[in-house]
């Protein structure tokens, strides 16, 4: 309680210094903000026109990031809450609205877009570990469910873009160090001639980590080609990573009272790791048609190599050869129906991936008897149609229409149990969106929006705890969403509220078992209803101040959610605070910039039950940085600290964990410094 306490009152410090702040600034000073326009490559408007909850983040407003995690530009997006910045072996977990809660790693129920080209696999898993985030301009968040446009997974949307090949020659190097053995290097050439640009990027980043047993070292390529015509733009994208990762796991709450910084036990005598190599390749062409007529074709190719060890014996070895691949793509036509102007934007998605599946005993870290031996596949089909109207001066209204179909398959050839567990299930949804805009003012607009989603679990969580093939009982999860909200926007200040309430019917849920420690399996919950309220703030002040404030309340629970041997029914939905908060002040003049900044976030449920749970907390960050201008160099020394008032607080949980184990501390107070060089 102290902790959340401490929260509030951060935050009230911070909102009155930007009040004291405004009086002390003349306010004809103030730089102006300028329009947002929503540039996500299947549908374009006018932030303030569109009839859905957006949140624009510009990497450019907050420099001087460690980025080791993605986590401090989702902290600026209301309705958005991160778990997992420093275990490495599990990746960064996001969700939306509570969307993507459920993952025991990597990102779920959420799809992600790098320069137009899904991030996300086929069957609804994304992994950021292949994401270079310094790479990172600009992001767009679009919450709720989206299926419309997306498909599969898309109970919310990452739009994210990347730097371009600059017009002149560039040279870039990035060196930073930190608490916790934390190094990173970072370097990037980039030019064009005429009408080709290029750019290649590479980061290497080391980290031992707060906790025993958590060292990671993490390398990616990016490489960029462009080609400008007159009829359009060719974009051609590659990247590979090389990672390796040791997983601490979570601790019992005896545990962490005994050692905050000491691992799991198991973790250590099975050496629990896991190590990921990865290529993928994208082209992307944006073409021009007739009149203001614009299409996209799209398509992808990439292998994936994984293997982990977990805390366990039998099984505890998984390694797979994934090989998957995707081609869309969509045309937007203008023209008049009825007397009124129409936008209507049809496109058809084709993904699949095939993984070659095996499971091994885990003899204390060395590879035992083969245990488990299939090919896993998903392929995916959509085709979606969407129709923005202009019905006057005033009112603008979003139609769409998708059909998704998902067939996911495993074929069993571990012959040792003398059972075939081979299947497929075929999985089929269609999903609507309607939104209705209303411009109350040159600077202010209401919206309404109704959207249905659907999720089909990932190849990994249809896995069945009774053996192999896949868990038949599980079904997909299927929601239906009501939103309103109100925006605003002037030359000095941005605002969003929005309200919602998303009922569910078969949410997907986690949990694990004692023999397996560190595996997670899935089961359905029958009913769950989620409302929420959403707040946001982007205020300069004056020429040098600036404030962004996001902050979310929400009520998630289970209507009907029985198992064979409890009743969760009117429980809160684990993973997800009621009330998370987050705010910063910036002060930028003469290349010199201080950014403090504070997240705050209220009690999280660890389990289905409601019995354990980690306490709320407040963490306030200061970033310091200079930009010097040294001839036709470019310097820029930068420091931050994490967590400055040293607070003990949560980095991760283990939901349901079968053992109790479902808490991973975070660090104290870090500090990192580094220098980056632009010639």
């Amino acid at each position: 309680m102290r902790q959340s306490l401490s929260g509030m009152v951060v935050g009230a410090w911070l909102l009155a210094d930007t009040a004291f702040l405004q009086a002390a600034e003349p306010s004809d000073a103030a730089v102006e903000l300028a329009p947002l326009l929503i540039t996500s490559p299947r549908s374009s408007a006018r932030w303030l026109s569109t009839p859905a909850a957006v949140t624009v983040v510009d990497a450019g407003t907050v420099p001087g990031e460690q980025n080791l995690a993605l986590d401090a530009l989702l902290a600026r997006v209301p309705g958005v809450f991160s778990l997992n910045r420093y275990n490495l072996a599990q990746g960064l977990r996001p969700s939306i609205r509570g969307f993507g809660a459920r993952g025991s790693f990597g990102v779920r129920g959420i799809r992600v877009l790098v320069d137009g080209v899904p991030l996300t696999m086929p069957d609804g898993q994304t992994e950021l570990d292949g994401l270079d985030l310094g790479l990172i301009e600009r992001m767009e968040v679009l919450r709720g469910p989206a299926s419309v446009l997306y498909g599969n997974a898309a109970g919310g949307v990452l739009a994210i873009e990347t730097r371009e090949p600059p017009a002149l020659p560039m040279m870039q190097l990035d060196v930073s160090a930190a608490g916790l053995g934390y190094q990173r290097t970072r370097g990037e050439i980039g030019g064009s001639e005429g009408n080709v640009g290029g750019l290649l990027a590479f980061n290497s980043t080391r980290l031992d980590g707060y906790r025993e047993h958590s060292r990671a070292h993490t390398n990616s390529l990016t490489g960029k080609l462009r080609w400008y015509a007159p009829t359009g733009r060719l974009r051609l994208n590659l990247n590979a990573i090389d990672n390796r990762a040791e997983d601490p796991g979570g601790l019992t709450a005896a545990e962490v009272d005994a050692d905050r910084k000491q691992a799991a036990p198991n973790n250590l005598r099975f050496d629990a790791d896991e190590y990921i190599r990865q290529q993928r390749l994208g082209l992307v062409w944006d073409g021009y048609a007739d009149g203001s007529d614009e299409y996209q074709l799209r398509s992808y190719v990439g292998h994936r190599e994984f293997g982990n060890q977990l805390g366990f014996t039998q099984g505890g070895q998984t390694t797979f050869d994934r090989y998957y691949s995707g081609i869309g793509g969509q045309y937007s036509h203008h023209r008049e129906l009825a007397g009124l102007p129409h936008k209507i934007t049809t496109g058809f998605d084709l993904e699949a991936q095939r993984d070659d599946r095996r499971r091994y005993d885990n003899l204390l870290g060395e590879r035992g008897q083969l245990r488990q031996q299939q090919d896993e596949s998903a392929l995916s089909q959509g085709l979606f149609i969407e129709d923005q109207i202009d019905l006057g001066e005033q009112w603008q209204a979003t139609l769409g229409l998708r059909y998704d179909q998902v067939r996911l398959a495993v074929d069993d050839f571990y012959l040792a149990d003398s059972r075939d567990d081979s299947g497929s299930r075929s999985l089929e949804d269609w999903n609507y969106s309607a939104g209705l805009s209303y411009r109350i003012t040159a600077q202010q607009s209401l919206y309404a929006r109704l959207a249905t989603s659907f999720e089909t679990p990932t190849v990994n969580e249809l896995a069945n705890p009774q053996g192999s093939g896949f868990n038949a009982a599980l079904q997909p999860a299927q929601a239906f969403s009501r939103e309103l909200g109100i925006k605003g926007e002037w030359p000095s200040l941005r605002y969003a509220v929005a309200l919602y309430r998303i009922e569910l019917e078969e949410e997907l849920v986690a949990f694990s078992l004692p023999a397996q420690p560190g595996r997670n399996f899935y089961r359905n919950a029958g009913k769950s209803r989620r409302d929420g309220l959403e707040l946001s703030l982007d205020w300069q002040l004056a020429d040098a101040w600036r404030w962004s404030m996001a902050y979310a309340y929400n009520r998630y629970h289970f209507i009907d959610y029985q198992t064979a041997a409890d009743d969760f029914s009117g429980q809160r939905v684990p993973g997800i605070p009621r009330q998370n908060l987050f705010s910063e002040l910036a002060y930028e003049h003469q290349g010199a910039y201080v950014r403090l900044g504070v997240t705050a976030q209220a009690r999280v449920y660890a389990n289905d039950a409601n019995t354990q749970s980690i306490p709320g907390h407040a963490l306030v960050s200061l970033r310091l940085g200079k930009h010097l201008q040294l001839g036709e160099q470019r310097l820029e020394p930068y420091l931050g600290i994490d967590n400055l008032l040293g607070r003990r607080y949560f980095d991760n949980l283990r939901l349901n964990d079968g053992n109790a184990r479902y808490f991973e501390p975070g660090p104290e107070r870090t500090l990192y410094v580094g220098v980056r060089m632009v010639f």
